[in-house]
C-alpha cells in the first residue's frame, strides 16, 4: 500500500495509505471524499497513490474525522479486502466491507500499543489445515482441556489462548465477523448486532477459520461450511449431546440444555438431530414449535448479557497508561474508534482474575490476567 512519491518526499506529502484507510473507515468512496473536499475523484486517486500535500491535512482531518497527525504517520499495517473472509460477505456492501477492513487496521495498531506495555497470554492456537472440521473441534477441545463440558465465556477463553478479540464499529459491523492472522498473531473482529448466542457461534466460526484455513487464500462457500461445522461441534460436541439429552427431547428439555451450553435453541436441535439423538419427525416438530415460539429470529429466555473481554477492562483501567485516551493519542486515532473496537469498555475497576501461567520476560510491561 505504499507509493514512490511518498517515499521520495515524505516531508512534503501525507501518507497515502492513511488517507485510504481513513476514507474506507468512514464508508466513503473516492467520489464521496472528493465532494467533501471540493476536488475531483482523480485528485483523491492521486492522494491515495502518491500522497496529498501536507497543506491539505486539516481539510482531510475534518472531512474524515481523524486527527491531523494520523495522516503523517507511516508504517500502516497492510490489510486488503481480498485477504478477509467476511461472515456476511453477501449481505454486506463494498463500503461496509471496506469499513470493516479499515477498522481491522486500527485494531492491529491498538494491539501493538497494548502488546508493548502489557504481557498478553501466549498464543496457543494449533493449525489443523486439511483436518475434518469436527475432528479439529475435538482435537482443540482436548488440547485446551475442555472435555465435553459447556464452554465458559468464549471471548475470554479465546483471549486466554492469545487470540485478540475486537468488536466492529457501527457500519463496519454489517459483515458480522472476520478473522485474520497478522505477524503470527490471530485476530477476530466481531459485530454485536445479533443475540449473544449467535455471536458466540460467530466467534466459534472464526476460530474454525483460524485453525482450518490459515494457509488458504480467499474464502469459499466450502470454507464457510467447514467453519460452521467446526463451530457447531466445538460449542456442543456430539458426545455432549448424548450425555446431556435423552432421545427425542421435548422443546423445554432442549431449552434447558440450550441454557447450559449457551447456544441457540435451533442450533441445539440441529446438533441433536445430527448426532442421531432426534428422529427426523421429532426434529421437524421441534423446529415447528421453536419457530412458533419466536426462536427463528430471536432467542427468548436466552443469555441475559453479551460476553465481554477480560483484557480491555484491565488495559483501560491501568492508570499508569491512561486508558483509551492514551491509546488514541499514541496512535493518533479518534478515541471513539478505540472504544468501538474494544467492546465499548468504560474506565472502571477491573475485577480480580487468576494469573496467566508463564514467566514474564519483559519486566517493563504489565502482565495481564485472563481467565
Amino acid at each position: 500500500m505504499s507509493t514512490s512519491m511518498y517515499a521520495r518526499s515524505a516531508n512534503s506529502y501525507l501518507d497515502p495509505d492513511r488517507i485510504r484507510v481513513a476514507r474506507m473507515r468512514r464508508g466513503m468512496t473516492k467520489v464521496d471524499l472528493a465532494r467533501k473536499l471540493s476536488v475531483t475523484p482523480r485528485t483523491i486517486t492521486k492522494y491515495e497513490d502518491g500522497g496529498a500535500p501536507t497543506a491539505g491535512a486539516d481539510a482531510l482531518a475534518q472531512a474524515l474525522g481523524f486527527p491531523v497527525k494520523y495522516f503523517f504517520r507511516g508504517n500502516t499495517p497492510s490489510l486488503g479486502v481480498d485477504e478477509v473472509r467476511f461472515r456476511a460477505a453477501r449481505r454486506a456492501t463494498a463500503r461496509e466491507r471496506d469499513a470493516a477492513v479499515a477498522a481491522g487496521v486500527s485494531g492491529v495498531e491498538i494491539d501493538g500499543w497494548i502488546s508493548a506495555r502489557f504481557v498478553l497470554p501466549d498464543i496457543d492456537v494449533v493449525p489443523f489445515a486439511g483436518e475434518a472440521p469436527r475432528v479439529a473441534a475435538h482435537l482443540l477441545r482436548g488440547i485446551w482441556g475442555l472435555g465435553t463440558k459447556p464452554l465458559p465465556n468464549l471471548v475470554q477463553l479465546c483471549e486466554s489462548r492469545g487470540i485478540r478479540v475486537y468488536t466492529l464499529p457501527a457500519f463496519a459491523d454489517a459483515v458480522d465477523a472476520y478473522s485474520i492472522w497478522r505477524g503470527g498473531v490471530p485476530y477476530v473482529f466481531l459485530a454485536r448486532r445479533k443475540t449473544p448466542e449467535r455471536i458466540r457461534f460467530d466467534l466459534a466460526h472464526e476460530l474454525g477459520h483460524l485453525i482450518l484455513h490459515s494457509d488458504e487464500g480467499e474464502g469459499t462457500a466450502a470454507q464457510e461450511r467447514e467453519a460452521d461445522a467446526f463451530a457447531s461441534e466445538f460449542l456442543i460436541p456430539g458426545a455432549s449431546v448424548v450425555e446431556y439429552m435423552r432421545r427425542n427431547p421435548s422443546v423445554d428439555e432442549i431449552l434447558d440444555v440450550r441454557s447450559a451450553f449457551k447456544i441457540s435453541a435451533m442450533a441445539l436441535a440441529f446438533a441433536a438431530h445430527k448426532a442421531g439423538r432426534m428422529s427426523d419427525w421429532a426434529y421437524r416438530q421441534a423446529c415447528i414449535e421453536l419457530s412458533q415460539r419466536g426462536f427463528r429470529k430471536s432467542e427468548p429466555g436466552g443469555m441475559a448479557q453479551y460476553e465481554v473481554s477480560r483484557v480491555f477492562p484491565q488495559v483501560l483501567n491501568e492508570s499508569r497508561f491512561g486508558g483509551a485516551r492514551a491509546i488514541a493519542n499514541g496512535l493518533d486515532l479518534p478515541v471513539e474508534d478505540v472504544h468501538a473496537l474494544t467492546f465499548g469498555v468504560e474506565l472502571r475497576a477491573a475485577q480480580p482474575t487468576e494469573a496467566v501461567q508463564g514467566t514474564d520476560r519483559r519486566p517493563q510491561t504489565r502482565r495481564l490476567r485472563v481467565v
